[in-house]
């Protein structure tokens, strides 16, 4: 089996913007299975979508009542996938709106800003968090590990 058939991305664009970047989606998250040296086909949902829906589930979800970049919800259930061929990672939600003023913000291009959004969500959907400052460093580190092989600039 090569790479390109180690990976199923299901994108759900619920926004008025055309999504252009599934290529480099696949890339990433092959990326990611090469990373972490998985073994299986691995599935992962993604939501485009507004600031109002992000906020709604921001709030349900994590008592945060605000619009934030990216959610990630974990289905990957090690037990239940170990006799699997499949391993589901989960489901990434990112704002549209968000993606677009973040790059502004940081100056570089809106491509560059939701491939690392992804990226992070991926790494989150594999058991990673930052809440504290080593997990953080451990964390960005393997954000970068996964992203940077693309070669996307802040022009791009």
């Amino acid at each position: 089996m090569n790479k390109t058939e180690k990976s199923i991305l299901i994108i759900d664009n619920e926004t008025e913007f055309e999504f252009l970047y599934e290529v480099e989606f696949k890339q990433i998250l092959n990326n990611l299975i090469e990373y972490f040296k998985i073994d299986k086909t691995v599935e992962v949902d993604v939501t485009i979508t507004d600031n109002e829906t992000i906020r709604e589930l921001n709030k349900n979800y994590r008592g945060k009542d605000y619009a934030t970049d990216i959610l990630s919800f974990d289905f990957a259930d090690e037990e239940l996938y170990q006799s699997m061929p499949l391993r589901h990672l989960g489901e990434l939600v990112i704002s549209y709106e968000k993606v677009l003023s973040q790059a502004q913000e940081f100056n570089h291009s809106v491509k560059r800003e939701i491939c690392y959004l992804f990226t992070h969500g991926l790494v989150h959907l594999m058991g990673y968090d930052h809440e504290v400052e080593d997990e953080r460093i451990q964390m960005n580190q393997i954000v970068d590990d996964i992203f940077n092989p693309l070669n996307i600039t802040r022009e791009d």
